[in-house]
């Protein structure tokens, strides 16, 4: 999965992440009808990178179009598929960004003078947990990664994870993979709960647990 990278963080990793209430209402809006399209949502939370709490702080948001993602293509997957049954059950259960659309992100985050702080994705039957695949495919050119949980699409969970993983730790997902249970949590201690500070209207459910 090719994303955006952006710079090592300049802020030593905190307990807690913080979002405006206008973001927090547009994500949920966006995520909760693209899940009732019967369709999954990925994309990187922004921010600018003069604010005090950069990279823990997002101000603005990117959803990928959930109708070209490429999970299903050819090149990938047999990939998704070696991670699992659950990966063989369910067709929209991971995300490929379409290439072109990179292209177009990577222009529009020069243009509004903005650099993506973290990914975020919705689970659409999982609880909002931080599972072995997510860390495979995190990149860790960020420092965190938000879970949204849309199984009770009435309740929406959300879930911030601090993710500490050396570049040199391995990336991807391969047809030759045998990963029976990857959408399981991640038990390592790279990864760790963080706070989602939220302005209470926002109606959210803040989560820090990981089952």
């Amino acid at each position: 999965m090719l994303v955006p990278s952006i710079p090592t963080p300049r802020a030593p990793e905190p307990s807690e992440v913080h979002f405006s209430a206008p973001l927090l209402d547009r994500i949920i809006d966006t995520t909760t009808a693209v899940h009732a399209a019967g369709l999954k949502s990925f994309g990187l939370l922004l921010a600018d990178p003069a604010h005090p709490r950069f990279p823990y702080s997002a101000t603005d948001v990117v959803f990928f179009d959930p109708h070209k993602n490429r999970r299903n293509d050819a090149a990938h997957r047999p990939a998704f598929e070696a991670q699992g049954s659950y990966f063989r059950d369910y067709e929209d259960a991971g995300f490929v960004a379409d290439s072109a659309e990179l292209l177009d992100v990577y222009r529009y985050l020069d243009e509004v003078e903005l650099e993506a702080v973290a990914l975020f994705h919705v689970h659409r039957r999982q609880p909002a947990n931080f599972s072995f695949i997510d860390f495979r495919l995190h990149n860790p050119a960020y420092a965190w990664h938000l879970i949204i949980c849309l199984r009770d699409a009435a309740h929406p969970v959300l879930a911030p994870f601090a993710v500490r993983k050396d570049e040199t730790s391995e990336f991807g997902i391969d047809p030759h993979d045998d990963n029976e249970g990857s959408e399981l949590s991640y038990p390592g201690p790279e990864v760790t709960p963080l706070r989602l500070v939220l302005d209470a209207r926002a109606g959210l459910v803040p989560s820090s647990a990981t089952g």
